[in-house]
């Protein structure tokens, strides 16, 4: 599927950690945690995970921040996705954000999906999956399952402020002048938001 692409820094397979060939990227490789030990972890992977459990991190960079809607939207397709201000998103500007997918029992909020059309993470877990601005509403076919953290004290590498909108659906930032244009009209709504977390490189 087109989201799940092979990149010549970064491969992603499951049961294992996105690894990036970069610097302190390093810290990404192999994030296995076992009975209280951790090995292969030394920054801030740490606060997303439960040290009591047996497992492997999946986790997908180059997630991006859109400079004209706010939202958080996957660069790593041909098509930088439609944006509800204008043309396609524009990164400029934007951290190298890391998500975490399909691992079970870690602290957090699961079922965030990405669009297939627009590009945008959304929260697929309300009755309306909410306007699109490629037209209708998101389309979650083919997306990993991915899961934020929020309302946790901030560690180095971690930028808060993220929200959830109440009429679309996506996760904007919320630490700018403006909230954004929201596809469902006006701007972003954050009222009744969590404040999630997002790790970037």
């Amino acid at each position: 599927m087109s989201q799940r692409i092979r990149h010549p820094n970064y491969s992603v397979s499951k049961n294992t950690v996105l690894i990036h060939k970069k610097t302190r990227r390093d810290f990404l490789k192999y994030i296995k945690i076992g009975g209280l030990g951790v090995a292969g972890v030394t920054t801030t992977g740490l606060s997303l995970l439960q040290p009591t459990l047996a497992q492997f991190v999946n986790r997908q960079d180059d997630w991006r921040w859109c400079n004209k809607c706010q939202a958080l939207a996957f660069a790593g397709n041909a098509s930088l996705g439609a944006c509800p201000a204008g043309g396609v998103h524009n990164h400029n500007g934007s951290y190298n954000y890391i998500l975490i997918h399909d691992t079970p029992r870690l602290a957090g909020q699961d079922n965030w999906r990405w669009c297939n059309k627009c590009q945008v993470l959304a929260f697929a877990g309300n009755a309306s999956l909410g306007a699109c601005p490629a037209g209708g509403v998101h389309n979650h076919n083919g997306s990993y399952n991915y899961l934020l953290i929020f309302n946790t004290p901030l560690l180095p590498g971690q930028q808060d402020n993220w929200r959830w909108c109440n009429k679309c659906q996506v996760l904007a930032f919320a630490g700018n002048p403006s909230f954004g244009a929201c596809p469902a009209g006006g701007v972003h709504d954050h009222n009744g938001s969590y404040n999630y977390t997002l790790e970037y490189l």
